[in-house]
């Protein structure tokens, strides 16, 4: 193939043309190059293609039709009698099926296998909080209290709870995001961490529940929504669960993590 270069496209295929005397239609063309305007004269390239003429199509030969074979007379089919089968039902039990027993064993073994990663875990991510809480400024000792293949519970106890939770949770809150990180990092898949230290959880379900009771004595008497500060994802469900059978009000969430928040409406 021969290269022609020009300003256009068009004009590097009129110019194929031209050479090879034929039309646009009778060239195989392959474009090398897009042409580039530049700026301000800087950085300005042509067009470039690669042309041939394309090669005739040659004719196909007729294909010659075989004569159709001589049929061959039909063959005599013998029709063999068989035993009529007996109206006894035979005594014949199935096999034993023993196809589940490997998966149950398999299923038995990758759930150990899960545990044990899951504790191994468990037991790094507990060296790891009292090493942060420690540099906090914190004497911790994390203790493993719930343990699962997804699901692991750690009470951090400690002489000070008040400084492992922090205003309104967010220092045990982070340290709980922070710990569902690092149990990922080491290979727990979808990890269901849960902090406490002193009972502080079950004593913040009691404060969601008094706080969803307020909620709904403000809107019902005022009828305007109400919009509560931003908390973790568990307890925004935790207060969707409360409310949701209320014959009054409506929950839903609103904005962003870190940043999302309840919100409590009336129904109608």
């Amino acid at each position: 193939m021969e290269t022609f270069e020009a300003q256009t496209i068009d004009e590097a295929i009129a110019a194929a043309s031209a050479a090879f005397k034929a039309d646009r239609d009778q060239l195989d063309i392959q474009v090398l190059e897009q042409p580039r305007h530049g700026f301000l004269g800087f950085g300005r390239r042509n067009a470039k293609i690669q042309a041939e003429l394309k090669r005739p199509v040659q004719p196909q030969k007729p294909i010659e039709k075989k004569p159709a074979a001589k049929s061959q007379p039909a063959k005599k089919t013998v029709v063999v009698k068989t035993a009529k089968p007996t109206d006894k039902k035979q005594n014949v039990k199935p096999a034993a099926n023993d196809s589940n027993e490997p998966d149950a064993l398999e299923m038995e073994r990758r759930h150990q296998a899960n545990v044990q990663k899951m504790n191994q875990a468990a037991q790094a991510l507990c060296g790891y909080l009292k090493d942060v809480l420690a540099a906090l400024g914190v004497m911790a000792k994390p203790k493993i209290v719930k343990l699962r293949t997804h699901e692991l519970v750690v009470d951090l106890q400690a002489d000070n709870s008040g400084r492992v939770i922090g205003f309104h949770g967010r220092r045990i809150n982070a340290l709980e995001q922070l710990g569902t990180a690092f149990l990922s990092y080491h290979g727990v898949d979808d990890p269901g961490l849960i902090l406490d230290t002193s009972n502080y959880r079950q004593k913040r379900q009691q404060s969601l529940e008094k706080l969803a009771a307020r909620c709904v004595t403000e809107v019902i008497a005022t009828g305007q929504a109400v919009f509560l500060d931003p908390m973790p994802a568990r307890e925004r469900k935790y207060l969707h669960h409360v409310l949701e059978d209320n014959p009054r009000v409506k929950t839903y969430s609103h904005g962003r993590d870190p940043y999302r928040s309840v919100v409590v409406a009336p129904k109608n």
